[in-house]
């Protein structure tokens, strides 16, 4: 998971040094090992949210989050890699709330 975290600050860092193309391909590079970071802590909010008091609107946060990162992460090609960025970003952030969330409800 801090793997989103890691790849943002890359791109950030890199940005100051290498060319456009150079920061698309490093985020190519790096969007899988965030896209299964994402699953994991989907698939463990769905086992949390399973058994606990969790509110629908977190359910449905985390579910919208998911369903866009989801997107990206089957065809990556098919957005920037600006987009794919904060995609992964927004998502993360939302699906991490949303655990927390679950794990506090339990």
């Amino acid at each position: 998971m801090r793997s989103l975290i890691i790849a943002s600050a890359a791109a950030l860092g890199l940005s100051a040094c290498q060319t456009t193309s150079s920061i698309d391909t490093a985020i190519q590079k790096n969007l899988p090992q965030v896209c299964s970071a994402a699953a994991t802590a989907h698939s463990a909010f769905l086992v949390v949210a399973s058994t606990g008091d969790i509110k629908q609107r977190t359910i449905a946060k985390e579910a919208a989050a998911w369903s866009a990162l989801d997107v990206v992460c089957r065809d990556p090609g098919s957005v920037t890699a600006a987009t794919a960025l904060v995609k992964a970003a927004e998502a993360y952030a939302a699906i991490t709330l949303a655990l927390r969330e679950a794990k506090a409800a339990e």
